[in-house]
């Protein structure tokens, strides 16, 4: 009895034996695909696809055209020099004796001879540079005018019957006109030339007047502006006769420098003139 039982314990045993290994292969066959998949196909590289072929396309060969260049001769005109004109230099006079050159070349300039003799040419070097050394500081240098003087008074206006003042009469415009019609007869370019041309003479007697600190171009300048800066008066100028001479009766015409004044009694129309004379002869002399 007890030998069949250990039969029928071996033979049911021994099925389920078979059976453990067949799940355990399965287990390991499972495990192994999943490696497989995940591990070391993932780790094989990709394969790249074949390049397509590259098709080179034969260059087509073009024969070269000449290209036909006209070649045009230049004719070349000879150059004709003109002579240059070579001016001598000009020799001044001495100072002293400068009187005949200066009064020579002063009348080649003016085309109205018939004024020329309202110049005074004795000493003119030196009687113009005294003149306008003083004109340029405000006065008048009397005894060193490089014109002569009118024969004409000074004629005046008086106002009214009951007052005692007066007004510059016009006929006294007229008396200058004669100054302006002779510096009119000037050419402004000429005259700047001309005093450049003889500058030596003009600095010589500059310097004789024992100024140290200007040189006679700003002494000339300075007259000019003083020209030019003056204001003309849209009313007229009122005299009062105090004494022998006459006063303006305006004070702040009366105290204005004599040379200003000297200025106002040439006349409104006079002194236009005059401005625009000094302005043309400032900007050719440049100073």
């Amino acid at each position: 009895m007890a030998e069949n039982q250990a039969e029928i314990n071996n033979e049911t045993s021994a099925p389920r034996s078979s059976n453990s290994i067949v799940f355990a292969i399965i287990v390991v066959l499972v495990v192994a695909t999943f490696i497989y998949l995940f591990f070391i196909k993932n780790d094989q590289p990709e394969k790249t696809p074949a390049p397509e072929p590259i098709v080179v396309e034969e260059p087509v060969y073009v024969e070269p055209t000449e290209e036909v260049v006209e070649v045009v001769e230049e004719v070349v005109e000879p150059v004709v020099s003109e002579p240059v004109e070579v001016k001598e230099p000009i020799v001044l006079p001495d100072l002293d004796q400068s009187d005949e050159y200066m009064s020579a070349g002063i009348a080649l300039m003016s085309w109205r001879k018939e004024l020329l003799t309202l110049l005074v040419t004795d000493d003119l070097v030196r009687r113009l540079v005294v003149f306008t050394d003083n004109f340029a500081q405000g006065e008048i240098a009397y005894s060193h005018l490089p014109l002569q003087p009118l024969p004409e008074q000074f004629a005046t206006n008086k106002q009214s019957l009951t007052e005692d003042t007066y007004v510059i009469a016009g006929e006294n415009e007229l008396r200058y006109k004669q100054y302006i019609e002779l510096l009119h007869s000037f050419e402004p370019k000429q005259l700047a030339n001309y005093f450049n041309e003889n500058k030596p003479l003009f600095a010589q007697a500059y310097a004789e007047l024992g100024y140290g600190d200007k040189t006679f171009d700003q002494v000339l300048q300075q007259a000019l502006n003083r020209i030019l800066d003056l204001q003309i008066n849209n009313t007229d100028e009122l005299l009062v006769r105090p004494s022998v001479v006459y006063q303006y009766q305006q004070q702040e015409l009366e105290q204005l420098p004599a040379a200003d004044k000297f200025l106002l009694r040439l006349g409104k129309e006079n002194l236009l003139q005059l401005k625009a004379i000094a302005l043309e002869l400032n900007n050719q002399l440049q100073l």
